[in-house]
Order: C-alpha cells, then structure tokens, then sequence
C-alpha cells in the first residue's frame, strides 16, 4: 500500500483511538504532526503533551485510526504503536487507506450555560480530572459548577466559542456544556484547532473539537441540535457518517 501518496512530511494527521481494549462508550484521541514516513513507519509527534508519569494514550500496541485530508478527500487508515521515544512515537499501518467524502456536520448557535477550563497540562491529567468528574455526574450527585449562560457554536465534533481579548488559551480545554436546565451537564475535553482575533478587540474566536468525550453525550448534542431545527421549522440534514468521528474504519462494519 503506497501511504506516503496521501500523507506527507508536516501535515498534520487525527488519531482516534480503536484499541480493542478500549472504553467503547468513549470517543478517545489527538492530533500529531508527521515527521517522517514511507510505506511502513510513520513517526509522529503529538501537538501536545500526553503524558504523565508513563501513562496515557502513547503504549506499544496500542491501535489507531489515522484521519487526515488529502486531495480535498478525508483518508484514513489503521496501525499499531510500535515505540515510543521521548516526543515522538513509530506507528506501524496495519490496514489499507480507505477514502471518504468528507460531509459537514450540523451546527448551531446557542446559548447554553457553559464554563471551560484551559492550562497546560499532559492530556493524560485531563483524562483523570474527566473521570473524576465524569464519576460524580454519573452518580447522580449535584454539579458543584456554576456555569454561566453563553453563547457558543455546537456540533457533535466540538464547538466555537469567543473568548475574552485578557483570557489565557492553550492548545487542551475542559468544557461543560448544560443543553437543558436540570440536566447534567456535558463534560469533554477539547483541543484548540484554531483562534481568530475579532474586530475591534472584542475577544478572540476559538474552534474546538473533543478529544474526549462519551458517545452517550454526542447523541445528546445531535438530537438537541435536531430539536431546535424542527422548532424553528427547519428539516434536520439527513445522518451522514463522518468517519472524523468514528472510531471504526469501513472494513469494521
């Protein structure tokens, strides 16, 4: 299989977790910049930290889909962890590319109540901080947040929100997102894909996509968005896969 005619040197590349292993209620991953590769190793370098005291995503044999844009198409492909080295880790393909059209999500406007929380810190402590409060909310037990009424830009990928021009914003965020009063709220963790200074210094406009977050509560924001389409009178888009947010490849289905 000829990998390097659709992924290349410098481009940037989306790893969804598929361990067999895995949390299968969770959608799990990160992004990565290549640094080399041929048609058997890649070596790729996480945006960001991951790590903390050994653990986290990055093990030997751990398994991953591999998503990037190519040609104006999504690619994808499947492999396996082979070592990991300081920043960088060797991933080995384990299956063919797979090609798809890639379709846009809905979106919305909308004002939820909302906080978020960012710093720089290995996403494997963003892990444990999510389970932990993943664990309370799942208990039942009342939020100790207060989250405040904002308005953001929602889809099942991840969000757009506007920050304040003095807020400090770093590559992972932890959001809550209250869809509906009395319900628990969302919790995910994101990554900042990019930010976009406003006119007239009104703050600066950030697009977020999860990195972590249950499938249970994508379901929630899709038929939230679907609810509020048919209010307004508008027919909801027809379910598309988007294999950005699968993690599943065709041949697994």
């Amino acid at each position: 299989m000829n990998y390097v005619t659709y992924y290349n040197r410098g481009q940037k590349v989306f790893l969804i977790n598929i361990s067999p292993d895995r949390d299968q209620s969770l959608f799990e991953a990160f992004s990565a910049t290549i640094v080399s590769c041929d048609n058997r190793h890649f070596e790729l370098r996480p945006r960001y930290s991951l790590l903390q005291a050994g653990e986290g995503l990055l093990r030997k044999g751990a398994q991953f889909k591999v998503t990037a844009e190519s040609f104006g198409s999504g690619v994808q492909f499947s492999g396996e962890i082979g070592s990991v080295s300081g920043s960088s880790f060797i991933l080995n393909p384990t299956g063919p590319i797979e090609m798809y059209q890639r379709s846009q999500v809905p979106r919305m406007d909308m004002i939820v109540g909302f906080r978020s929380f960012t710093r720089t810190t290995p996403l494997a402590v963003f892990h444990q901080e999510w389970r932990r409060l993943q664990d309370g909310f799942s208990s039942g037990k009342p939020s100790p947040l207060e989250l405040v009424p904002r308005q953001i830009n929602l889809g099942v990928g991840g969000l757009r929100v506007v920050a304040e021009p003095d807020e400090r914003l770093h590559d992972l965020s932890m959001v809550f997102i209250e869809l509906e009063a009395g319900q628990a709220p969302i919790c995910a963790v994101t990554e900042q894909l990019w930010r976009r200074n406003l006119p007239d210094e009104e703050g600066v406009a950030t697009g977020q996509r999860f990195v972590l977050i249950r499938k249970e509560d994508q379901l929630r924001i899709q038929q939230h968005i679907e609810q509020r389409l048919k209010k307004q009178g508008r027919k909801p888009k027809p379910s598309k896969n988007n294999w950005e947010l699968l993690d599943r490849m065709f041949r697994s289905t």
